[in-house]
């Protein structure tokens, strides 16, 4: 698994990955926090922190991998994934994530930018996006979703995810 760093401050980190099945899950660490975890739509499992690795427990026919790297501030952090046999590559797969709400997106002029989805926090290709109808407007500014439910979700309720004090979450 490849490691992607999507923001990164002097307190804080957010890291994800493109699983197998397609999707790019990512968490946010906070500097001296404990670790975070994220689930992916195929059962696969991530992690940041200190001691990610064992943060993520055991599966019957899942195998960890990790990757250390270093916070900006500093410490040493580990990336750890929890990654079964069974992934799909199926570009319809519905995402309903559970959320608590957030805001991060905005227009995509070139292809290839990478917007973060306002509902579950995952890096989205804004093109991609855009031609699987998987956008939406709200008070002029568009947001880029990973899949048919996160959109569904926002455009129920753009000011839920709008909000700045929400936290993006799958």
């Amino acid at each position: 698994m490849q490691l992607v760093i999507l923001e990164s401050s002097a307190e804080s980190i957010r890291a994800g990955y493109e699983c197998p099945c397609g999707c790019r899950p990512s968490v946010l660490y906070e500097r001296a926090g404990g670790p975070v975890h994220e689930g992916c739509c195929c059962g696969n499992e991530f992690a940041v922190g200190p001691d990610g690795g064992p943060s993520l427990g055991e599966k019957a026919d899942f195998r960890t991998e990790s990757s250390n790297f270093q916070a900006p501030w500093g410490d040493p952090l580990v990336a750890a994934w929890l990654i079964g046999p069974s992934v799909h590559a199926d570009e319809s797969h519905d995402h309903h994530h559970e959320a608590d709400e957030h805001s991060n997106a905005s227009n995509a002029d070139e292809q290839g930018a990478k917007e973060l989805d306002p509902v579950c926090g995952m890096s989205v290709d804004a093109a991609d996006a855009t031609a699987k109808g998987l956008s939406s407007n709200s008070n002029g500014r568009d947001y880029y979703f990973c899949g048919r439910g996160c959109k569904l979700d926002f455009d129920e309720d753009p000011g839920r995810y709008l909000d700045p004090a929400y936290v993006p979450s799958m």
